[in-house]
């Protein structure tokens, strides 16, 4: 019998859940589906390589080790911010060392590790000893609804590509990019504003008002595992900043301001971010001061500064 990877088990909700997020998405495929779009996903199960939407046969096309990525950095991030800092080290009020020695965190590394890893040639199939999205624990079932709301909102961005003919505009950029020429002011203005057009798209179709603060709490998240999904995702030797795509870190932010919740979600919130975005710096040595930061955007802006900093570096791993 032929391996399956367990992320298999969530295409079918994959499916539903875009169809079906709320009115006004549902309303938009429809009345784009007559305009021959296609509403079909194809899954890529060949070499690691981010999302993408295939202008001739007007498909989502998502990569089977991209998703296994995703589902495996939401999984650490929502378990440390949620579990582990009950074990954690307090470094300051708003900083905390997790506890390296603790056998869930130990796992959570592996897990790191071999996930991180499906960017080259690393066995795809999932180790059986590592948390994965078929088991039933109560985690896991919260990590899933939270996967499926961060690709959710990867699609409706690659469908905003296709709806709004951003392929005519961005043909002949790629094209030139491709080639090695530099690209005018006016293209890397144009070719960063069809990114944002889409992340907006996508941020109106996901999010609807009469959302529960429930129900937006917990897209907002997956729109943030997204963003820090495709951070980790970018190859090593490349930089953050190119011409062509808004920074992902950037996407990240301006993520985090879109919408306002009560102080606990908020801090939930921010503290995912944190864990992300030190867990990148750590990756690529970039290093973190102990300083001491009064609130917890503090951090968060210091963390975004430093990557910044190293945006136009290239990634070590």
């Amino acid at each position: 019998m032929s391996y399956k990877n367990p992320i298999h088990t969530l295409y079918d909700r994959l499916t539903t859940t875009f169809e079906n997020v709320n009115e006004k998405s549902k309303k938009r495929l429809e009345e784009y589906d007559a305009s021959q779009l296609s509403r079909r996903i194809r899954i890529d199960t060949g070499p690691f390589s981010g999302p993408s939407s295939d202008h001739n046969s007007k498909e989502i096309v998502l990569n089977q080790r991209f998703l296994t990525l995703v589902w495996c950095i939401t999984y650490i991030i929502y378990e440390v911010t949620a579990n582990k800092t009950k074990t954690a080290k307090q470094v300051t009020p708003n900083y905390m060392e997790i506890n390296g020695q603790d056998p869930e965190v130990k796992q959570m590394d592996w897990l790191f590790d071999w996930a991180f890893n499906l960017k080259t040639d690393c066995d795809e199939q999932w180790p059986e000893d590592l948390p994965n999205p078929a088991m039933t624990t109560e985690t896991v079932r919260k990590v899933n609804v939270i996967f499926i709301d961060a690709i959710t909102y990867i699609m409706y961005h690659e469908v905003a590509h296709l709806v709004n003919n951003h392929w005519n505009s961005f043909k002949d950029i790629a094209r030139k990019n491709y080639l090695g020429f530099d690209l005018t002011e006016d293209e890397t203005i144009l070719s960063k504003q069809l990114e944002q057009e889409a992340d907006t798209f996508a941020y109106e179709s996901l999010i609807s008002q009469d959302d529960s603060d429930e129900i937006r709490y917990h897209r907002l998240f997956g729109m943030i595992m997204a963003g820090l999904s495709t951070l980790f995702a970018h190859p090593k030797g490349s930089k953050l900043n190119d011409d062509i795509h808004p920074g992902s870190h950037v996407r990240i932010f301006n993520t985090r301001l879109r919408e306002n919740f009560d102080e606990g979600n908020q801090f939930r919130l921010n503290r995912a971010m944190n864990t992300g975005l030190s867990m990148f710096c750590k990756l690529h040595d970039i290093e973190i001061e102990k300083k001491k930061f009064i609130e917890s955007t503090e951090l968060l802006d210091y963390l975004f500064e430093l990557i910044q900093t190293h945006a136009d570096e290239e990634l070590k791993r």
